[in-house]
Order: structure tokens, then C-alpha cells, then sequence
């Protein structure tokens, strides 16, 4: 028997040690998410610096081609950009493009304003408007776009206006500003933050085919009740909206104006109630001021004071040159002589046969 046991014991000794393999693990397991949590905050932290800003990016030819336009101060030119990348997605511009935009604005002689100087022209207020002015905005709160942008904003002096979904800053989506990074940017006066969405930026199912339209432009279908009534609708997007009204009460960020998510609060065509749209644009501004939208036909005109009306915004794509902004700009400027108006086409009469 001891004999037996003595042959037994290295068997014991190696069974005892697979069972405390998983022991020995434990505090490896404990560590890895800790490490790795730490690792990704060193990445975010250290991909937060602004890239610098790109040298020499539009040629003396150019320069000589963007000369300035003719001085106003009764309407404003909005554009709207997204991401700052090189990512060929269609919305993304790469930082020498914006760099190149930004520098011919310069050389164009436009002067950016703030979101408080935009709000008081919306209530008729020029008092120190400057000539030639223009607002430049971004959507969603991305950290490319602050990353892109800053340096060449610095460079040539501007401002522009970052429009926040808050529902990422809640979900701390690493591809988004938190609030501390947001508050650092309201204090370089370059930057003003304004809402854009909390859980409103995505789009809903509109039928029993699956069609989806943006969360707040429409009254959304659900298989197990049908479509939404319209009160059931208001209180809905009145709640996204209410919550993102207290969000920046609650971080002391003075809210002047909305910019709409996907540009559609129920206008569009494909719009599934009527009463929508005038209910919407009500409740916008009433909680937050003006109301932007986006031209997606890349020809808006300059924005001027309107009775409660949407702004629009000239859109940044991936495709969009600097020509192309500078003869948008050239195209609709109030102060230049715009071409003569042509009279209207006959009217045309058809004789039909009688029926």
C-alpha cells in the first residue's frame, strides 16, 4: 500500500496543480480589463492633441483667383462640415482640404462670427457685425473633427461651432468629445457648443417593410402596436429634446440655436404626418433659437432674419473643392450684381379633344 502510494503522489501532485492553475489566473484576469482600459485611455489621451495645421495649401494662382467679394452685413453664409479624415465616405474632408476652404475664406476677406453674434443678427442686431461675415459649423461632437480643425482654425483666426449629440457623451464613445474636452474648447474662443441630439440622432422604422426615416421627422412603426399616434410622437421627440435642453442647462452652456439631425424635422417629402413638421420647428425654437438645416442641393442662399424659419447650410462633402465653395459664394453673395430676372415662359395652351 505504500508502495501504491508512493506511485500515486506525483499523479496527486500534478492533478493539485492543474487545479490551481485557475487560482493563478484569477489575478491576471482581474488585471487585463484594468490594463487594458488603462492602455485605451493613454490612446485617447494622446490621439486628442490637434494635428497641425497643413502649410502652403493653395498655390499663388488660386490666391489671385479667390479675390474678395463685395462687403455686406444683412445676411450670413453658413456651411457645415463633419468629420476632419481622409476616410472617403462622402461627408468626411481631409484636413488640406478644410485647410485649403479655410485659407481662401481668408484671402476672400470673410470674417467668422460666434453662435452669439449669429443669434443677435437673427434678432435683427448687426451692432458689430463684421463685413463679409460667416458662421462655420460641425455636427455630431466627433473628436476627428476637433483634431482636424483646431490648428487651422488658429491659423487663420476663425471660430466655428461644434453641434454635440449628447447621448455619445453619455455612452463615452471614444470617437466623441466628452464634456471636459468640450468645455476646453469654449475656453480657447475658437470654439461655441451647441445641441444637436441626445438619443435623436438615428433613424426609426416607419413601416411593416422596414423603411427607417430620421428618429425626429417622423412617427415611427413598431410590429407589436402598429404606428405611433401623433401624441404618442410628441411626447417622444418632446422628451429627447426636453432632456438635451437640460443637459446643457446642467453643464452652464448658453444655447442659441439647433441644428436638426439629418437636416429633416418632418419638411421632407417621404414625411409621414403633416402636423409634424410646424409642431417640430415650434418646439425648437422655442427650446433652443434658431433652427438649422442642410441644403442638399449645395445651393442655399445666405441666411437672413426669418420669422421662426429654418437656416440653411451650404454642405461640406468629401467631393466639395475649394472652387466649388468659393463660386457658391461668389454665386449667392447679396452685394455682388446678381443676374437680371427673365421673364416668365409663356403659358403654353393645349387644344384637347373632347372627350
Amino acid at each position: 500500500m505504500r508502495f501504491l502510494g508512493l506511485r500515486l503522489l506525483p499523479a496527486v501532485r500534478r492533478v493539485s496543480s492543474l487545479l490551481l492553475l485557475p487560482l493563478s489566473a484569477v489575478p491576471l484576469l482581474v488585471a487585463l480589463p484594468l490594463a487594458l482600459a488603462t492602455y485605451h485611455r493613454y490612446v485617447r489621451y494622446y490621439s486628442l492633441s490637434p494635428l497641425a495645421a497643413p502649410t502652403s495649401v493653395i498655390s499663388d494662382a488660386e490666391r489671385r483667383q479667390f479675390e474678395p467679394l463685395a462687403d455686406y452685413t444683412d445676411a450670413i453664409p453658413v456651411l457645415v462640415y463633419h468629420g476632419i479624415n481622409d476616410h472617403d465616405d462622402g461627408y468626411s474632408v481631409s484636413q488640406r482640404r478644410f485647410a485649403a476652404q479655410m485659407q481662401m475664406l481668408k484671402v476672400a476677406g470673410f470674417h467668422t462670427v460666434s453662435i452669439a453674434q449669429y443669434a443677435r443678427f437673427q434678432d435683427g442686431d448687426t451692432t458689430g457685425l463684421p463685413t463679409r461675415p460667416i458662421l462655420i459649423t460641425f455636427d455630431d461632437g466627433r473628436l476627428d473633427s476637433f483634431r482636424g480643425a483646431d490648428r487651422v482654425l488658429a491659423e487663420y483666426g476663425f471660430r466655428a461651432t461644434m453641434f454635440v449629440i449628447t447621448g455619445q457623451i453619455i455612452d463615452r464613445n471614444p470617437s466623441y468629445l466628452s464634456w471636459a474636452e468640450l468645455h476646453r474648447m469654449i475656453s480657447s474662443g475658437r470654439w461655441d457648443v451647441q445641441p444637436h441630439a441626445y438619443r435623436g440622432h438615428v433613424r426609426v422604422v416607419i413601416d411593416a417593410r422596414g423603411d427607417e426615416r430620421p428618429f425626429y421627422a417622423v412617427r415611427r412603426y413598431l410590429r407589436s402596436t402598429g404606428e405611433e399616434s401623433f401624441a404618442a410622437y410628441q411626447r417622444r421627440v418632446a422628451g429627447d429634446l426636453f432632456t438635451l435642453a437640460a443637459q446643457f442647462q446642467e453643464q452652464g452652456i448658453p444655447v442659441d440655436s439647433i441644428a436638426v439631425p439629418y437636416g429633416d424635422y418632418g419638411q421632407q417629402d417621404a414625411g409621414n404626418d403633416p402636423r409634424i413638421a410646424p409642431f417640430l420647428l415650434s418646439l425648437m425654437r422655442s427650446q433652443f433659437g434658431s433652427v438649422f438645416v442642410q441644403d442638399d442641393g449645395d445651393d442655399p442662399p445666405y441666411t437672413t432674419p426669418t420669422a421662426g424659419g429654418p437656416q440653411d447650410r451650404w454642405v461640406a462633402r468629401t467631393s466639395s473643392t475649394t472652387e466649388q465653395l468659393y463660386d457658391w459664394l461668389s454665386a449667392q453673395d447679396p452685394a455682388s450684381p446678381q443676374p437680371a430676372p427673365q421673364p416668365p415662359a409663356p403659358i403654353l395652351r393645349h387644344n384637347y379633344p373632347p372627350e
